[in-house]
């Protein structure tokens, strides 16, 4: 048996597993991704999932977004162990196995 792969956002001690197709990030209530925090926009960034590929696009938000620290304006490609920054808030793009164990690496 083929073990899926897992597609997650780490922020702080909570894990968002993101699901095939688009995934909202933002402190809109209603986000797949909800940060409340002042430095998000209410509607911030997408992250899409299509087959294999992950891709974050920055919806203009007011304080931006970044991965690995160079901010983004186009959709751009996520890689496993990316550092994304919403606004001032820090998240780490993971995939793993659905048998893998947690990932906490990296995380304080």
């Amino acid at each position: 048996m083929r073990a899926e792969m897992v597609r997650s956002l780490r922020i702080g001690h909570r894990r968002f597993v993101l699901a095939p197709g688009v995934n909202t990030v933002g402190r809109d209530p209603a986000a797949t991704v909800c940060i409340n925090d002042a430095s998000v926009s209410r509607h911030h960034a997408r992250i899409t999932i299509s087959g294999p590929d992950a891709t974050l696009e920055d919806l203009r938000s007011k304080n931006g977004t970044q991965i690995m620290g160079e901010t983004i304006r186009v959709p751009s490609a996520l890689r496993d162990g990316d550092e994304i920054e919403f606004g001032h808030v820090k998240g780490w793009f993971i995939v793993e196995t659905s048998e893998d164990p947690p990932t906490t690496t990296g995380l304080s």
